[in-house]
């Protein structure tokens, strides 16, 4: 780039700076930048005369202007960054991403937001809730189906026909098909499966086959749920992804909190975003002390800033810090003009000096756009109000676990955010007035706008039967910059049309050449021009020769000649407008060959008069009329137009959606309290028919506990009492309680997190008992004999054998043994019911501590059901209380958004009422005579005035403006209290 073309550049981006800081004025950039220096020092001197001499210089702009410029230059520097990686970048979107590198959390949350789809980032809290309640439930399969899974996992299992295999592999291991099963099996295992048998495949398989089903199942559940629902869990089959879902509440609430929009996190979704966050630097090559992110000391700051951001992306790093040097070298002067912008409202003997300033800077036809700086002060205002009456208000916990409740809170923050959208800043300064020279090919387009810039170079002006214009060039004088466009109607190709039709849509208005025909092409761009209501002026091209000075001598004398035909080729253009049932534009016969042949002749006395014969002049008035009448009028209408449409979308979407949420809301205010008793209702139901059940379960294990009882007392009587309790299946009865609650609370669109909070009961709690006496048989039989033996020996001992009997008789041995063996049988008996005694008391006192151990047991799952169910009616109550606040909170929202809706339609009606006044003044009539002005459906516009004056401002807007809008007005008396009293006059 050559140091010319930066100069211009710079000197481009000072004007406009100029022209923001005096826009209260109503200055263009397109006045130039020693008009507006000038007016600015004037500015500053008339301040002074009208004792505005203690303005504050306050020195404010120079720090937002100069963290500004730094911001631009560190987007251009982002952008250089990710061309040196091989990618691409637009300055808009290194604006998105120098927000994303400032925000804090976002490269934490990096790794978390890998993969992250766009629709993600644009979901709303509703559907991340509903994805955290339902997608563990949908996973769920797919964890009990790999809870056992073997280590030795096959990488390639669903390359396997299962159900066949499991059928080969059940054939004796013989068998060619069990072999070739098995083969199968092991090319999809590893080594270590070698030495299973087919059985244990077959058990294997059966797993995997249990696993895909539930795969398949889990898949079913994605098909009919957003996409990005796999991104929340792709990897996830035991559980919830939560670090993938805090990202995404996490950018979620950086939206919302208005720290960034929500096309900025969208870039979150591209990896090159990710990686230039992570590795670029944190902050600009330039450290300023003034955050961007905090609002602007004055509305002149605030007005410099939103206007160098929107148009610094057209300017380089070099223009950016030459416009810095030169505003801190004239920040003294500009503070203390800033400052006379600021209080100049406030000042109504400032205000009344400073207006006759700005007639200097107006065009030859006294137009000047004066309505920006208007709709900035509305958008200001409008601003100041929403944010101070939108406030952030934070939701429970259990806000998300009602889904509609979600809903609402979604909707409506949907609607908060699209009010904050529409806000956004009025466009930068448009700077001058685009006039694009249109035609077909070879109608003299070059040569008229040579003679139009006083050019008179010859390059460039066709000769012959070739086109010589193949691109738009841009050409300024003054104020008005020419755009040279090809030709219509080229017979090999259609860029040229292209090319031109694209100027001519940019342009404020077009000259259309007209040659000495009309060709189907060129006269389609013609009708197309003409319903678009674009400002335009229709020259007949004369194109007699005049390439010598005799021939420009003759057609000085007498320029009629050449014009004979032109009335003919006015005709024909007033009847293609009319055809259309369009305004005819205006039109009018030029020599454009013989004005530039005048503007290069040596005899300026003939050049003069040549000149004047070839209507250049007139051509020159009469766009110098059209720009100040219809081009100015219609930039304040694309203006208003790119001011209201935001708004005017969002009030038609609040007028949509606020009904609705209306509704939704009283709902939730009706039903819930009556969802809240029929839950705890419910909850009440629930632990009653478990408790129940917990006591016929407590009737029938006292009944096993006789024979229960029989089996404690040994080595293993630990173990016998845990099987014994293991099989009353009593935490089958806990879990049982607790998914009736959840599935009671899932019914209703809750979430429970039902968890008992009573502690656990040790495992190797059993009775505490002595070891059982021993009872068996053989034992009975020892101590009975051993008990007679005694006594008989006892028996003997004492009376004695008489020695005289050396062989006692019968009889008498008899007597004394049947006396020792009554005896014994006494001993016996004696011993068999201490034995017995021992036993019995064993086992009562053993069975009174088993009882007492099943009674405490049932006691605890008994008590534990019941603080199952308090918690659970706890939670309940807590989360009604909390939706109570959380309802309160949205209703609260809703009617500032009502309250919103209001302030934007007042906003609406000030933008119709500075345009409709706007050009009402630029049609000669009096501003003030418009009393209201209002756009309805079917009618576009409704303009309220006095009575008196209906007809002066009907005269004055339907006669001379009503084409530059292309839309119907009507206009209504209003009474002396500003009512409208429905009488009209189309």
């Amino acid at each position: 780039m050559s140091d010319t073309t930066v100069n211009d550049r710079t000197t481009s981006l000072r004007t406009e700076m100029l022209a923001l800081l005096l826009e209260p004025l109503g200055v263009d950039a397109m006045a130039g930048q020693t008009a507006l220096r000038r007016l600015a020092e004037n500015v500053d001197t008339m301040a002074q005369a009208c004792g505005c001499a203690g303005l504050p210089p306050s020195g404010s702009t120079l720090p937002w202007v100069s963290e500004a410029v730094a911001a631009c230059v560190e987007e251009h520097e982002l952008v250089r960054l990710v061309m040196a990686r091989g990618g691409t970048l637009t300055l808009g979107e290194a604006r998105d991403l120098r927000e994303l590198t400032r925000l804090e959390g976002v490269r934490p949350r990096l790794q978390a937001l890998e993969g992250v789809p766009v629709d993600a980032l644009r979901a709303d809290l509703t559907a991340v809730a509903v994805a955290e309640r339902m997608l563990p439930g949908a996973l769920e399969p797919c964890r009990r189906a790999d809870q056992d899974w073997p280590e030795e996992i096959w990488q390639s299992i669903h390359e396997i026909d299962v159900d066949s295999t499991l059928a080969d592999l059940s054939r004796p291991r013989i068998t060619r098909r069990a072999a070739a099963a098995r083969e199968l099996v092991l090319q999809h295992s590893i080594s270590a499966a070698q030495d299973l048998r087919n059985q244990d495949l077959v058990t294997r398989l059966e797993k995997v086959r249990g696993f895909i089903a539930a795969e398949k199942a889990y898949e079913a559940f994605l098909s009919v749920r957003p996409g990005w629902w796999r991104w929340l869990g792709p990897d996830a089959r035991s559980g919830f992804r939560s670090d993938r879902r805090d990202a995404l509440v996490w950018a979620i609430e950086a939206r919302d909190a208005g720290a960034v929009s929500g096309s900025t996190l969208e870039l979150l979704a591209a990896d090159d975003t990710r990686a230039m966050i992570e590795h670029a630097p944190a902050t600009a090559s330039v450290t300023t002390t003034v955050s961007l992110s905090a609002p602007p000391a004055t509305s002149s700051a605030a007005r410099l800033v939103t206007g160098l951001m929107a148009v610094a992306p057209r300017h380089g790093v070099d223009q950016l810090r030459a416009l810095e040097s030169w505003y801190t070298k004239y920040a003294a002067l500009f503070d203390r003009v800033a400052a006379a912008m600021d209080v100049r409202g406030t000042e109504p003997e400032l205000r009344k000096a400073l207006d006759p300033l700005v007639g200097e800077l107006a065009l030859p036809s006294g137009a000047v756009d004066a309505s920006r700086s208007d709709y900035r002060d509305i958008q200001s205002a409008l601003w100041a109000e929403v944010e101070a009456g939108l406030k952030q208000t934070p939701y429970s916990e259990h806000a998300m676990e009602s889904e509609d409740l979600a809903g609402v809170i979604g909707r409506v923050g949907t609607l908060e955010r699209e009010l904050r959208a529409a806000m956004r800043p009025l466009p930068a300064v448009r700077g001058r007035l685009l006039v694009a020279i249109a035609g077909r090919t070879k109608s003299g387009k070059t040569t008229l706008r040579k003679a139009l810039t006083r050019d008179t170079d010859r390059s460039g002006i066709g000769r012959g039967a070739h086109r010589t214009t193949r691109k738009t060039s841009a050409f300024d004088v003054g104020s008005v910059t020419y755009l040279d466009t090809p030709g219509f109607a080229a017979k090999d190709d259609d860029f040229d049309a292209q090319r031109a039709r694209a100027a001519c849509n940019s342009a404020d208005a077009v000259i259309w050449n007209y040659a000495d025909t009309l060709r189907d092409e060129e006269s389609a761009e013609l009708q197309r021009l003409l319903l678009s209501g674009k400002p335009l002026l229709a020259v007949v091209n004369v194109k007699g020769l005049v390439n010598t000075s005799v021939r420009l001598r003759l057609f000085a004398d007498h320029p009629d000649r050449e014009f004979k035909s032109a009335p003919g080729h006015a005709v024909r253009i007033e009847q293609v407008a009319t055809a259309l049932g369009a305004a005819p534009p205006v039109i009018l016969a030029v020599h454009s060959g013989a004005a530039h042949e005048a503007l290069s002749t040596e005899d300026r006395e003939l050049g003069d008069r040549a000149l004047r014969a070839s209507r250049l002049p007139e051509l020159e008035q009469s766009l110098a009329r059209l720009l100040a009448e219809r081009a100015i009028p219609l930039r304040a209408v694309r203006l208003a137009e790119g001011v209201r449409a935001p708004l005017a979308a969002i009030h038609d979407r609040l007028n949509e959606e606020l009904p609705e949420i209306d509704r939704a809301l009283g709902d939730l205010e009706r039903s819930a309290p009556s969802e809240q008793a029929a839950l705890l209702d419910a909850f009440r139901i629930a632990g009653r028919r478990i408790r129940d059940r917990l006591k016929a379960e407590r009737q029938h294990a006292k009944e096993q506990l006789p024979d229960e009882v029989r089996k404690l007392g040994g080595t293993d009587h630990a173990q016998r009492w845990s099987d014994f309790v293991t099989g009353l299946e009593l935490d089958g009865l806990i879990s049982t309680l607790e998914s009736e609650l959840e599935q009671e609370t899932r019914n209703r669109l809750r979430l429970l997190r039902t968890q008992a909070s009573a502690p656990e009961r040790q495992d190797d709690e059993h009775p505490r008992v002595r070891p059982r006496p021993a009872v068996k048989a053989v034992s009975m039989s020892t101590a009975a004999a051993k008990g007679a033996a005694t006594t008989l020996l006892g028996a003997l001992t004492a009376k004695g054998i008489p020695k005289k009997l050396a062989v006692p008789p019968l009889a008498v041995t008899a007597v004394y043994v049947a006396e020792a063996l009554a005896g014994a049988a006494k001993a016996v008996s004696s011993e068999v019911d201490r034995v017995r005694q021992e036993k019995d008391k064993w086992t009562s006192a053993t069975r009174t501590v088993a009882e007492a151990s099943l009674d405490g047991l049932y006691d605890f799952v008994e008590a534990r059901l019941a603080r199952i169910v308090d918690d659970a009616s706890a939670q309940v109550n807590a989360q009604s209380t909390a939706q109570a606040a959380d309802i309160s909170s949205a209703r609260e929202r809703f009617e500032q958004l009502g309250r919103m809706q209001s302030t934007v339609r007042s906003a609406l009606e000030a933008i119709d009422l500075v345009l409709m006044r706007r050009l009402l003044a630029l049609a000669g009539g009096d501003p003030a005579a418009i009393r209201l002005a209002r756009r309805t459906p079917g009618v576009e516009l409704h303009v309220w005035t006095d009575a008196s004056r209906v007809a002066e401002v009907r005269a004055c807007l339907q006669e001379h403006l009503v084409d530059v809008l292309t839309e119907r007005i009507e206009i209504c008396s209003v009474s002396i209290s500003g009512e409208g009293d429905g009488t009209t006059h189309d």
